[in-house]
């Protein structure tokens, strides 16, 4: 593992060079230089056509040093690979799919001249994938046996340290990409510079701390999360530094790197946005992320060592019967839907719009698991959740999922519009009282169940237009189509878990031979839906349905590699359903991406 580490290294240090170069070209001007990609070409001054050809060489060495990064790391896992979340191999192309897909992003925001959105998607991109790189280095350290740290584990609050920083590292991404937003928006120079702006916005000739302009809000919006994100890091990493004796070097960096991304911010301000000052504001931003999630990565590892089971406080159990990384899914439709809507999108309706969603989409989750409690405790899967493994009592879950679902249901009534309360309506129902309990009766579950995971993008596209079109029915067919066989994959792999709690699948029930057809003929009929837009001209472009027909193409060659292996070779037939669900979870978002992005 020794060289898979050398170049995850090298891979954080020039990634993070990569966002400080592309802050550069954007705060000096220069981001449409060149709208040429991957070369340069374009009108300007040796220094211009430079730094975005610079930036474009420094990515492209990201790129390889990734590469090489997943080569070594698959060489040292060799045959012995783990399954789950110890699978580095798996983490490594992930890796290698988001630099992959953030290049493509830096091309369409050089061909179509700096989109918000796309800028936007691109910044957002760039961080997650330094991210991902810093977390492989992290399970790459400890696989070599690195070297241990002293934490005394102790709670605040009901709260682990690890929980807190948790949080943190969620602010702080927020507040970044915030910030990339107010940037790319036009809304960053709406509050007027110089030193008499620096606490309230001066727009219009009027001082104060909420104006009247949108614009004007949006940045002071900005100003007011950074502030909540510093205020609260400084309390708690106060505490983790109480807490954690060999990692006060780290703490104390992240630290300054957090405190100085609101002294520079101010600084940038008051000095008119001068270059320099921005872009100290923006690297002290991405740096206090990284270190906040380094630093969240180490402890949780020691909890994780020290305390076994004890390590689940009261507020990760509450999070995680929300089932997060479904909701993040989800809500990624959602994100689809109204970015689709040919209507100009409200920033703060979109906000509280997603943000009722949000909540909806985890109390209908954290139900679902009230609900199966006992189903929960025959798979080997969900055993550990906390409602099954006795960490939560049942009546709490109860009243928190209740509640939520009804918070959600009253915020998207009075504050959003009718249509999307109705739909948020349609879709609990749907999943909590229908497909919950035809689980364990009828295979029949698989459609019923798909119907409120297709509702979540018309549920965006009517926050923006307040109802229902035919290109939103479209998305809605998609995402529906989508879900039969991507569960259909699962179900080969997990016949067994699901057997264990009378859940009726496919394979259980009528055989692989009739599951493997259903997800190849499934594949075609989501081709066809993928692709309906384009051939009727709902509003998609040209490149779009070029890059969907090669997206099919490729997902239709592994359903149909997953028909023609034999289920008497159940584990081969097992490898590759779980190929083609994880090629599932990569195509959803390169096809509803692209219809964004390549519009």
């Amino acid at each position: 593992m020794t060289r898979a580490r050398t170049y995850s290294l090298l891979t954080i240090v020039f990634s993070f060079g990569l966002l400080l170069l592309g802050a550069m070209v954007h705060y000096s001007s220069n981001s449409i230089t060149c709208t040429s990609w991957p070369l340069c070409y374009g009108m300007g001054t040796p220094l211009t056509l430079g730094l975005n050809l610079g930036h474009r060489v420094l990515g492209m060495i990201v790129g390889l040093l990734t590469l090489f990064m997943v080569f070594y790391v698959k060489k040292s896992e060799g045959s012995e690979v783990q399954s789950g979340p110890e699978n580095l191999t798996l983490l490594a192309f992930f890796a290698l799919f988001l630099v992959g897909l953030q290049g493509l992003l830096g091309g369409i925001t050089s061909f179509y001249r700096l989109p918000t959105i796309v800028n936007t998607s691109h910044f957002a991109l760039s961080v997650f994938f330094l991210s991902t790189v810093i977390l492989l280095d992290h399970k790459i350290r400890l696989r070599e046996g690195g070297a241990s740290i002293r934490v005394n584990p102790q709670t605040w609050g009901g709260m682990h340290l690890s929980d807190g920083l948790g949080l943190l590292v969620f602010l702080s991404f927020s507040t970044i990409l915030l910030g990339a937003f107010v940037r790319h928006s036009g809304a960053l120079n709406a509050c007027g510079v110089g030193w008499s702006s620096i606490l309230t916005c001066q727009a219009q000739g009027v001082s104060s701390f909420w104006p009247d302009d949108k614009a004007g809000q949006i940045h002071m919006f900005y100003r007011y999360f950074a502030f909540l994100t510093w205020s609260f890091g400084g309390f708690w990493l106060w505490i983790v530094f109480r807490q954690s004796p060999s990692l006060r070097k780290l703490i104390i960096g992240t630290a300054v790197a957090l405190s100085g991304h609101q002294v520079f911010g101010l600084l940038a301000v008051g000095y008119s946005l001068q270059q320099p000052w921005t872009l100290f504001h923006f690297g002290s931003g991405v740096l206090s992320l990284a270190l906040f999630w380094k630093l969240n990565l180490e402890i949780r590892s020691k909890e994780k060592e020290l305390l076994g089971d004890a390590r689940y406080s009261f507020w990760s159990d509450l999070l995680e019967i929300t089932k997060p990384r479904l909701g993040l899914l989800v809500m990624s439709t959602v994100f689809v839907g109204m970015m689709l809507a040919p209507r100009q999108l409200m920033f703060f309706k979109g906000l509280i719009g997603f943000f009722f969603t949000f909540i909806l989409v985890m109390g209908a989750a954290a139900f679902n698991c009230w609900m199966e409690i006992d189903i929960d405790k025959l798979m080997d899967r969900t055993k550990d959740r906390p409602l099954p493994a006795g960490r939560m009592k049942p009546e709490v879950a109860l009243v928190f999922s209740s509640g939520l679902m009804i918070a959600a249901m009253l915020g998207l009534y009075f504050f959003v519009n009718a249509a999307t309360a109705v739909l948020g309506l349609i879709a609990a129902v749907l999943y909590v009282f229908a497909y919950t309990p035809l689980k364990q009766k009828s295979v029949l579950a698989l459609y019923v169940g798909a119907i409120p995971g297709a509702i979540p993008p018309l549920m965006g596209w009517t926050i923006v237009m307040g109802k229902m079109t035919t290109f939103s029915w479209v998305l809605f067919a998609i995402l529906f189509v989508w879900q039969l066989p991507h569960f259909l994959a699962i179900s080969i792999y997990h016949a067994e878990d699901y057997g264990k709690a009378k859940i009726k699948i496919y394979p259980n029930s009528f055989g692989l031979n009739l599951t493997k057809w259903g997800i190849f003929l499934l594949t075609g009929l989501l081709a066809y839906a993928s692709l309906y837009a384009w051939w009727y001209d709902l509003g998609v472009t040209d490149y779009y349905g070029y890059f969907a027909s090669f997206l099919n193409v490729v997902f239709l060659l592994v359903s149909l590699k997953v028909l023609i292996t034999p289920t008497v070779n159940k584990n081969n037939l097992k490898k590759w359903a779980r190929i083609y669900f994880f090629g599932s979870i990569f195509y959803l978002p390169l096809l509803l991406g692209s219809m964004i992005y390549l519009s």
